[in-house]
């Protein structure tokens, strides 16, 4: 199964609810040119996530990290962690994403195994990530646990077999990845970012001024640039363009709005800087991108005679 669009708040939290509340396991293919927006958007959850790629490259975006991932490697993403996937170059690239609840793999809460081998960890934000390859034997391994978890989960699955690789996952990070970390936890670094992404979704339709930003945040003009830079790979202002871009897109797809009438929803000043910027984005203009998906969600409908 493929999500083509992920849910969001405000604060680009996903509220996607993977798997279920007795188990909280799930395991999505995703082919990333077939997202909506034709890569994987910044957004966090709580849930621990393992990504092996299947084909292509991936660039995989953790806060202010760029990671490349090629076929049969993999990585680890902890827990409220933002982040975002994107094809690298010109690879078509899949990958298998497994989202993991913490309170999957933890016992009750305060017992010893959670307070000793989960939360030290899920709560320690300078463990963002882990690359996983084959040439190290420990990360072999977790990936190997991955591939078999995957092709369990496919073919009636037996949950008890999956929940002790994942431990197994889960013991070979804490005995060769986190015990380089200090086991005390740190104050959320990215809890600036996270409200200015918040104030960014709230006001994207509005004029927002940089001032009325970081008087929102309590932080200097200069300091709101250079954290967002440094954590986000863009400008402030280059996000909020892509943000309005990919709302944009959003109502191009599911509305009959017309074009004018989405530019100015989405916080564009004039049609035609809308129509601008867009086409500098796909490379077509709004009403073309529109006109080719609607064909071809018209021949998919076709072909399956509905």
């Amino acid at each position: 199964m493929q999500i083509y669009d992920i849910n969001l708040d405000q604060t680009k939290k996903e509220t996607t609810q993977h798997g279920t509340i007795d188990y909280p396991l799930a395991i999505y293919t995703t082919q990333i040119s077939k997202n909506i927006l034709g890569f994987i958007d910044w957004h966090w959850h709580q849930e621990l996530q393992f990504c092996l790629v299947t084909e292509g490259v991936v660039s995989f975006h953790v806060n202010k990290s760029e990671i490349i991932v090629s076929q049969n490697q993999g990585i680890f993403i902890n827990s409220s962690q933002l982040h975002q996937a994107t094809n690298y170059q010109d690879y078509d690239s899949s990958y298998i994403c497994f989202d993991v609840h913490p309170q999957f793999i933890s016992s009750f809460p305060g017992s010893l195994i959670n307070e000793k081998y989960i939360n030290p960890y899920i709560q320690n934000n300078a463990i963002e990530y882990c690359m996983l390859s084959h040439d190290i034997p420990w990360q072999k391994d977790i990936l190997d646990n991955l591939l078999f978890i995957y092709r369990t989960y496919e073919n009636d699955y037996s949950e008890f077999d999956i929940f002790t690789h994942l431990l197994t996952i889960w013991n070979l990070l804490i005995k060769n990845f986190f015990s380089s970390y200090q086991t005390t936890y740190k104050k959320d670094h990215n809890i600036r970012i996270k409200q200015m992404i918040e104030y960014i979704t709230k006001h994207y339709h509005e004029n927002i001024q940089l001032d009325d930003l970081s008087k929102e945040i309590g932080i200097s003009k200069s300091t709101c640039c250079r954290e967002f830079k440094n954590h986000m790979n863009c400008t402030i202002f280059e996000y909020i363009m892509n943000y309005r871009l990919i709302e944009a897109t959003k109502l191009l797809l599911s509305s009959d709005y017309n074009i004018t009438e989405i530019a100015y929803m989405c916080g564009f000043s004039t049609s035609s800087y809308f129509i601008k910027h867009f086409k500098k984005k796909t490379g077509l203009s709004p009403y073309v991108y529109r006109k080719e998906k609607q064909n071809k969600t018209k021949e998919i409908l076709d072909t399956m005679n509905i």
